[in-house]
C-alpha cells in the first residue's frame, strides 16, 4: 500500500528534457571533435601544395594522404554515432512522454466533456523529437566552432580573416531578417492550420447529419475558406523566405569568391602561399555553412518552440489530480454533499448545493427535466469532473480524489452516449485489459442480459466492434456498453440513459440487469425519462434547474406525481385522495431526454 501523495503537478516535458541533459553534452562533444578533425582538409591542402608540391616528396605525400583518410573515417564514425544516439534521445522522449500526453490528454477531454484533439499533443511531441533527432540541432551544434576556423583564417592572413568575418556577420543579419520577416506569417498559418484541422475533425464526426441534412457544401465552403486562408498565408510566408534564402546564397558565394580572389591577390604580393589560397576556401565554406544552414532550419527551431510552449501550456491546464492512497474495497455507500459545480469558464453554476445519500444496494432514479443536471450530476458521481465545492463519497472517500485505477475497478459507469474501442466485444467488456479470463467476461455479459445477444453474432466474443463501435448497431452498443460497467467487483453502477438506443427485448434485458445488481448488492443510480425502468428503483430523486426537487421511496413518488396528475386533469377529490397506482410521470417531471 502507497501512502505517497502528490500535491503538485509535475512538469513531466521538462523532467523528461533535463533528463537528456547529459546525452546532450556528449553531443556537443561529439560535434566539437567532429569540427576539429575538419580542420585536416585545410592543413592536408596546405602540405600538398606548400611542401609535396615544392618537395616532390611522394613518401610524404601517402603518409598525409593515409593520415586524412584515417582522420575523415574517425569523423565519419563519430559523426554516425552522434546521429544514432540523437535518435535514441528521440525515441525515449516518445517512449517517455507519449503515454503521459496520452493520460493527460483522456484527463483533460473528461473534464471538458470531450472537447479536446489528442492529436495535437502527439503532433507536438513528433515536432520536438523530429528537431531533435534530425538536421536542425546537429546545424545549431556546429554554430559554437565557427569562431575556430575564424581565428585559423586570421591565422592565415588579417584580410582573409576580416572578410571572413564580415561575411558571417551578413549571414547572421540576413537570418534574422528571416526570422523577424516570416516567424509571425508561420505563426499565424500554423494556427490557422490547427484550427483548419479541427474544423475538419468536427464536420467528420458529424459526418451523418452533414450528410443527411445536406449541409455538404456549405461545411465544405466554411472548411475550404479557411483552408484557403492557411495556404495563402504559408505561401507569403515561403516566398519571403525563398527570397532571403536566395540573397544568402549569393552573398555567400561572393564572399567566397572575395576570399578566393583576395588570396590570389596575396598571393601575387608575397603574402600568402598557393596552399593558403585553397585552405582559406575550405575554412570559409566550413565556417559559413552553419549560418546559413541556420536559415534554412529556423522554421524547424520555431515549430519545435512553438510546440515546446504548447505543450508546457497544455500540462499546466491539465486537471491535476492527488495520487490517492489504496482504500478498501467499498460497501456501495453514496453521499452526496452540499455539490456544487459550475463548468469552467463560467460563474452560473448548473449543480447548486444537492445533497442526498443512498446505502448500499439501493436503487436509485433519477428524472427531472432537460437540462436539469442530471449527466452533470452523473459525472461528478463517478468523479470524472471535480466538484466545484461540496464532495461525493463512496463510503466516506473522495471520489475525485480516489486512486483512479482502483476506482475503476468498484464503478461501472455507462455514459449517455455511449463509446466503444476498436477491438474485439470480449476486449470492450473486459474493459481492454490484457489477459482477462473468459469467466470474468462472460459472468459480466450475463449479469447485463447481453451473453445470449453476444452469442448470436458471426464471431461470438470474438467479433470486431470497429473504430467506435460502427460494426455493431446503436442498441448492441449500448447492452455491451451495459456489460463492460459489470465487469469485475463494481459496488458502484451509474447507468445515464441506458436504455436509449434499446428496443423492447433490450429494455426488458436491462430491468434483468437491474435486478441482477439489486440481488448482488450493487448500488445502481439509473438517469431515465422511460417509467418502465423506473418502476424497478427503490428511489427516485427528481432534479429541476440543478437542484432537488424531491427525493423518497419510489411509491412515495410515484403517488405524489399521480396527485399532480389527476389534479392536473381536474379529477373528484375523492379519487385523487384515493390514488396510490404508479402512472406514468407528467411530462414536467419525467420528460427528461438528455440532462
Amino acid at each position: 500500500m502507497s501512502l505517497k501523495t502528490k500535491n503538485t503537478k509535475p512538469d513531466i516535458l521538462d523532467e523528461a528534457l533535463i533528463r537528456c541533459k547529459s546525452v546532450m553534452w556528449y553531443m556537443f562533444a561529439f560535434s566539437f571533435t567532429s569540427n576539429m578533425l575538419m580542420l585536416a582538409m585545410p592543413i592536408y591542402s596546405m602540405q600538398i601544395m606548400d611542401r609535396v608540391m615544392s618537395s616532390g616528396s611522394e613518401a610524404t605525400l601517402v603518409f598525409l594522404t593515409l593520415l586524412i583518410i584515417v582522420m575523415f573515417a574517425v569523423m565519419s564514425l563519430i559523426g554516425a554515432a552522434r546521429s544514432f544516439a540523437m535518435i535514441r534521445v528521440g525515441e525515449w522522449l516518445d517512449r517517455q512522454l507519449a503515454p503521459k500526453l496520452m493520460t493527460m490528454t483522456l484527463a483533460t477531454a473528461a473534464q471538458r466533456g470531450g472537447v479536446v484533439s489528442g492529436a495535437q499533443n502527439q503532433r507536438d511531441l513528433s515536432v520536438i523529437k523530429n528537431f531533435i533527432t534530425g538536421a536542425p540541432l546537429a546545424t545549431l551544434m556546429d554554430v559554437p566552432w565557427t569562431p575556430i576556423f575564424l581565428i585559423v583564417i586570421f591565422m592565415m592572413h588579417p584580410v582573409q580573416g576580416l572578410i571572413a568575418l564580415v561575411g558571417c556577420f551578413i549571414l547572421l543579419g540576413l537570418a534574422v531578417l528571416n526570422e523577424s520577416i516570416v516567424s509571425k506569417t508561420m505563426s499565424a498559418a500554423n494556427e490557422n492550420s490547427v484550427r483548419t484541422l479541427g474544423v475538419a475533425e468536427i464536420a467528420t464526426r458529424n459526418a451523418e447529419v452533414v450528410e443527411a441534412m445536406g449541409m455538404t457544401n456549405s461545411v465544405v465552403q466554411s472548411w475550404n475558406k479557411r483552408n484557403i486562408e492557411v495556404s495563402e498565408l504559408q505561401m507569403l510566408a515561403s516566398n519571403r523566405s525563398n527570397v532571403i534564402m536566395s540573397i544568402t546564397k549569393f552573398f555567400r558565394m561572393f564572399i567566397q569568391i572575395l576570399v578566393l580572389g583576395g588570396g590570389a591577390f596575396l598571393a601575387l604580393e608575397h603574402q600568402i602561399t598557393p596552399g593558403a589560397i585553397i585552405a582559406c576556401s575550405i575554412l570559409i565554406s566550413r565556417a559559413l555553412g552553419p549560418f546559413e544552414a541556420a536559415i534554412g532550419t529556423w522554421k524547424a527551431w520555431t515549430d519545435c518552440q512553438k510546440s515546446y510552449e504548447r505543450l508546457k501550456q497544455n500540462i499546466e491546464k491539465a486537471p491535476a489530480r492527488f495520487e490517492g492512497i489504496l482504500l478498501p474495497e467499498p460497501k456501495g455507500q453514496l453521499t452526496v454533499e452540499r455539490l456544487v459545480y459550475a463548468p469552467p469558464g463560467s460563474n452560473k453554476p448548473t449543480i447548486k448545493g444537492i445533497t442526498f445519500g443512498v446505502v448500499p444496494g439501493d436503487i436509485l432514479g433519477i428524472i427531472g427535466s432537460s437540462a436539469s443536471g442530471k449527466t452533470t450530476l452523473a459525472k461528478l458521481m463517478v468523479g470524472v469532473w471535480k466538484p466545484t465545492s461540496g464532495n461525493v463519497r463512496l463510503d466516506g472517500a473522495d471520489v475525485y480524489n480516489w486512486n483512479r485505477e482502483q476506482f475503476g475497478k468498484y464503478v461501472g459507469y455507462v455514459p449517455q452516449d455511449v463509446e466503444l474501442f476498436d477491438g474485439s466485444v470480449r476486449q470492450n467488456i473486459g474493459r481492454m485489459q490484457a489477459d482477462v479470463p473468459d469467466e470474468l467476461v462472460i459472468d459480466a455479459a450475463k449479469l447485463a442480459g447481453a451473453h445470449e445477444m453476444i452469442l448470436r453474432f458471426n464471431d461470438g466474443y470474438d467479433t470486431q466492434i470497429g473504430i467506435g463501435g460502427m460494426n455493431l448497431s446503436a442498441g448492441q452498443r449500448q447492452r455491451v456498453a451495459l456489460a463492460r460497467a459489470f465487469f469485475g467487483s463494481p459496488r458502484l453502477m451509474i447507468l445515464d440513459e441506458p436504455n436509449a438506443n434499446l428496443d423492447s427485448a433490450g429494455e426488458a434485458a436491462l430491468v434483468t440487469a437491474i435486478n441482477n445488481a439489486k440481488k448482488k448488492g450493487i448500488t445502481a443510480i439509473i438517469i431515465s425519462h422511460r417509467p418502465s425502468i423506473l418502476n424497478a428503483v427503490d428511489k427516485i430523486l427528481v432534479m429541476n434547474d440543478g437542484v432537488v426537487e424531491d427525493f423518497g421511496s419510489a411509491a412515495e413518488i410515484a403517488a405524489k406525481f399521480a396527485r399532480a396528475q389527476a389534479v392536473a386533469s381536474g379529477a373528484p377529490t375523492a379519487q385523487i385522495a384515493a390514488t396510490n397506482v404508479t402512472p406514468e410521470p407528467p411530462k414536467s417531471a419525467g420528460n427528461i431526454a438528455n440532462g
